[in-house]
């Protein structure tokens, strides 16, 4: 998830003490945690100085970043996910990036482009010095030096120049294979960990239906809050520290100077809210009513009051992204049950017997309130809104039979 912030913030590459170009993370609340990045060559893992890796890290941005979506997206689909070597047409990834509909460009350029960006994200390496766990359940998962992807860019119909450009390809396949970083954690991270790689290729399929061009600044947000959502588990923060993550300060500090710079600015993050919204798995957003006013929010119609850009800055929201249903991050996480050779390759699925006591809404409350989830992340793992789960607490909302299952399994509520 660092690797996002390193293709999304190339403000913070910086040159380490031997010339290496490199991009420093550090996790939050456990500062021993570190994960850098480099630049290597083609073939055998060769890091490139700060002027060579320049070359490649200039190629980094939101194409790189929504690519690698697509590869985390396909990799979930995969027999063993975050393992498994597959192979993507670059046609095909035109439609996942819509591309299809855009006319800018022509077909021979969009395929080098996608090309351009397999090949920058086949250059880009991890290594970590990382402890998942605490106490007498640490698990050391450091990994010495291993690309992101392993990418193999096989153009058809045209070829490679000595400039690294690829000259009119009528076609261009990839090969993906997620480096051996990944099995430290598939491996021996245990389950915390697994789960953290399978939510994220989940939420990577939601993030691709944003649009790269039209709606940038969602983009940006989504993919921030996915990276942060394993440690910022509360999703409470202020407007300001999310807007500094996203945009160049610079950005920030001439809205505060110039009423119209801060009403284009405002009209952005509002239209971000509502794309997170709009996902088919939504984003799970709220606004603090003691620092964030209605007039200040998505749709709102009134006249904002003097000043507001600064309240806005300093207003407090609750964003959390929409968690996988536990039950798909389960179907990959654990094996399946061995097959009788006998038994038909179809078979009918029962539905499994339901209790008779139908829960109640007291219940549902006290047992969220056990885990000390708030509403907002208990919608978030169902894929509803909070404003759902309220009206069911108030049992004012019937619960259909399926809802009522999922309930009892993330709350534990026994029957």
């Amino acid at each position: 998830m660092s690797s996002l912030r390193a293709q999304l913030r190339k403000d913070q590459w910086d040159k380490d003490p031997s010339g290496l170009g490199f991009f420093l993370h550090q996790a939050k609340g456990k500062p021993s945690n570190i994960i850098e990045h480099y630049i290597t060559s083609p073939g055998d893992i060769s890091l490139l100085p700060w002027d060579e890796a320049l070359q490649i890290i200039d190629k980094f941005g939101l194409l790189t970043a929504k690519l690698h979506l697509i590869f985390a997206a396909h990799t979930m689909r995969q027999e063993k996910p975050w393992e498994s070597k597959f192979t993507l047409k670059a046609s095909d990834i035109t439609t996942e990036l819509g591309w299809d509909k855009r006319t800018d460009l022509n077909q021979f350029q969009k395929l080098t482009e996608i090309a351009k960006a397999a090949f920058a994200l086949g250059c880009l390496t991890i290594q970590a010095t990382w402890v998942e766990g605490q106490g007498t359940k640490q698990v050391e998962c450091s990994v010495q030096t291993s690309r992101m992807w392993e990418t193999i860019v096989d153009v058809r119909g045209g070829q490679l120049n000595l400039n690294r450009k690829i000259d009119d390809p009528t076609e261009v396949y990839i090969t993906i294979r997620p480096g051996l970083w990944t099995y430290a954690f598939l491996n021996r991270a245990g389950y915390e960990a697994k789960k953290a790689l399978y939510q994220f290729g989940y939420l990577a399929q939601d993030l691709l239906k944003i649009d790269l061009y039209h709606d940038e600044l969602a983009l940006r947000l989504g993919l921030h809050l996915t990276v942060e959502s394993r440690f910022h588990v509360s999703g409470l923060y202020k407007v300001q520290t999310l807007l500094e993550a996203l945009l160049p300060k610079t950005i920030i500090d001439e809205a505060r100077l110039n009423r119209d710079k801060a009403r284009k600015l405002t009209n952005r993050w509002n239209h971000a809210l509502e794309v997170l919204l709009r996902l088919k798995r939504a984003f799970q957003i709220e606004f603090d009513s003691a620092t964030y006013p209605e007039e200040l929010r998505p749709g709102s119609k009134a006249r904002k009051p003097r000043g507001y850009f600064e309240q806005l800055l300093a207003a407090k929201i609750t964003i959390l992204p929409p968690a996988p249903i536990p039950e798909l991050i389960m179907t990959k996480a654990k094996p399946l049950p061995a097959r009788s050779q006998s038994s038909p390759k179809y078979q009918k699925v029962e539905t499994p017997a339901t209790s008779t006591n139908e829960l109640t809404g007291h219940q549902i409350r006290q047992a969220r309130k056990a885990k000390g989830w708030s509403q907002v992340k208990l919608a978030g793992w169902l894929g509803v809104t909070q404003a759902f789960i309220s009206h069911v607490e108030k049992g004012n909302r019937p619960l259909s039979k399926e809802m009522e299952a999922k309930l009892k399994t993330l709350l534990e509520i026994q029957d």
